[in-house]
Formats: structure tokens, C-alpha cells, sequence
């Protein structure tokens, strides 16, 4: 998957829609730790980072806009380099 479908965003934007969580855990959680490898952590570390940003992304996703210059996989990573 090169993008993130529009339809899936929406729907995290409800925080009790297990089926979204669960669908975005399934696709991110991969790129999510290998991103935290490349900040230089190790493997538990890098599941410690993942969890912290799952938690920042409920927060946060109210916030997100989809823009020309701002994809959500950008935005994200953003939140991954913070978080770290």
C-alpha cells in the first residue's frame, strides 16, 4: 500500500472503531518500528516508540489535514521523529 486510503483516516478519527485500529496497527505497526530502527533503537525500544506513537496518533488525528505538500505517511513521521 502506497498511501493511506482517505476512507480509513476518517474513520480513525472515531477512537471506538476497533475495526479501523485494528486495520491501521495491522498496516503501520511494521513501517511504525522500522522507522524507530532507523532513529537508531533497538527492538524493544523501537516497540516502546511504537506504542507511544499509537498513543500520540489518537490524540492527535482530529488535527490532521490532508494537504498538496503534507501526506499522512509524512505527518506520521513527523510524530515518529518527535516521539523519539
Amino acid at each position: 500500500m502506497l498511501t493511506t486510503s482517505p476512507s480509513l483516516l476518517e474513520k480513525l478519527r472515531r477512537p471506538d472503531d476497533e475495526a479501523a485500529w485494528s486495520r491501521f496497527a495491522q498496516i503501520y505497526t511494521p513501517m511504525l518500528h522500522h522507522w524507530a530502527a532507523r532513529q537508531g533503537f533497538q527492538p524493544a525500544d523501537a516497540a516502546d516508540l511504537t506504542q507511544d506513537v499509537l498513543i500520540k496518533l489518537v490524540q492527535q488525528i482530529s488535527n490532521y489535514q490532508r494537504g498538496e505538500k503534507q501526506s499522512f505517511r509524512g505527518w506520521l513521521f513527523r510524530i515518529v521523529v518527535n516521539q523519539a
